[in-house]
């Protein structure tokens, strides 16, 4: 009697089991953030005048204060069903979006599009007394116009939101005796938010996907003379940056071994795993005058991303970056930094090199003797390993 076969088992999965999805987004193609400020004189009317400086003929009130009143920005998050402006403030973008070709950090050039926004926004300027009570008020608008360069290419929209109105008066704010003044400057700072998205549908993780055929309906000719679905182009050289492999921070100083003398460091180097904001200053102490070198100072101003690097050496991690700066008289060199973070001690070497590419200065190896300075390492999306699927 022969057995019967057994029956083939499936290994059961989770009914929320990661699997391939198409979904639906807002990809963001560039975003800017800025502070932009914009000063204007403001004028008190005779008649206003007149309630001030009555309002200081009583001891009880003085002294008076101006105080400036901003419309209240919508917070920055969520992004969804926000406003670009209410009643009290407005972003708009004046006359048509032009075409250039600009200069990109780390060198070379990009297509991108120049394009002219414009903040407005309602203000109310009171004169209150000591004890908060209102003397008179200002009803005044202000605007600023500016240009910003953008990855905006066709088939995006632009998303401007004002996310904060700022409002100071740099003099004048107490009135204390009679005369009172009949103008005051007023500063208004917008902080500001550009956005440009499209609507994409992303296969996950962030693969462009397209529609399906229509291949569930009875059968039919197939016609095949409606366009294909295209996305903009993305600007990868705009945006989003790349991230930094490795970040540096600190303080530190120790004795150069070729032109003797004490040098300075101190760096914030990709301290959020992002080259924007990142600092290095360099200072050198001459200890020896016979030499003909003197002190001087560097800070840099641009960093080259493509020349950062950051792998182990020994027991600590080397961090290595190249860039542009100016010294304290002047004059314009590249820079090469190298930094040894290690469990024995810590050490970093820095060149200055003129527009030929020659050396005109170097530390040598200096070992830090005192401050500190820290590499750690950043996750990027290449650390990350995906398993395929079978």
């Amino acid at each position: 009697m022969g057995h019967k076969p057994h029956k083939k088992r499936t290994v059961p999965t989770a009914a929320n089991s990661l699997q391939d999805e198409c979904i639906r987004v807002q990809k963001v193609y560039d975003w800017v953030t800025d502070q932009l400020a914009v000063k204007k004189k403001i004028h008190f009317t005779d008649e206003q005048l007149c309630k001030i400086e009555e309002a200081m003929e009583d001891p009880g009130r003085r002294p008076l204060r101006i105080v400036c009143n901003t419309p209240e920005a919508p917070p920055l998050f969520p992004l969804s069903g926000s406003e670009h402006g209410n009643g009290d403030f407005l972003c708009e973008q004046i006359g048509e979006k032009r075409n250039v070709s600009v200069a990109i950090p780390g060198g070379g050039f990009a297509d991108a599009q120049l394009v002219d926004l414009l903040f407005t926004a309602d203000l109310k300027v009171l004169v209150v007394d000591r004890n908060g009570e209102l003397v008179t008020e200002i009803d005044c608008n202000s605007s600023i116009l500016e240009s910003f360069v953008l990855c905006f290419p066709n088939g995006t929209d632009l998303f401007c939101r004002i996310t904060k109105v700022i409002c100071r008066i740099p003099t004048g704010t107490v009135l204390l005796n009679c005369p009172s003044p009949r103008a005051f400057d007023l500063e208004v700072i917008f902080c500001v938010d550009i956005q440009v998205e499209a609507e994409v549908k992303l296969e996950v993780l962030a693969k462009f996907c397209a529609p399906r055929d229509n291949d569930l309906m009875a059968d039919s000719d197939v016609i095949d003379e409606c366009p294909p679905v295209e996305f903009p182009a993305q600007c990868p050289d705009i945006f989003p940056r790349p991230n930094c492999d490795c970040s540096l921070t600190g303080e530190a100083s120790g004795m150069t071994t070729e032109d003797e003398g004490r040098a300075t460091l101190l760096v914030d180097i990709c301290g959020d795993c992002s080259l924007n904001g990142s600092t290095l200053r360099f200072s050198f102490n001459d200890t020896d005058s016979s030499d003909g070198k003197r002190d001087f100072s560097f800070n840099a101003t641009s960093f080259d991303q493509d020349t950062l690097k950051c792998k182990e050496c020994g027991d600590g991690l080397k961090f290595v970056i190249e860039g542009t700066g100016v010294t304290d008289k002047g004059r314009l060199h590249d820079f090469k930094l190298a930094v040894v973070d290690g469990e024995e001690g810590q050490w970093f070497e820095f060149h200055l090199l003129n527009r030929h590419g020659h050396t005109v200065f170097n530390t040598g190896t200096v070992e830090v003797d005192e401050g500190e300075l820290e590499v750690d390492d950043c996750i990027t999306f290449e650390d990350i390993k995906f398993k395929k699927q079978p």
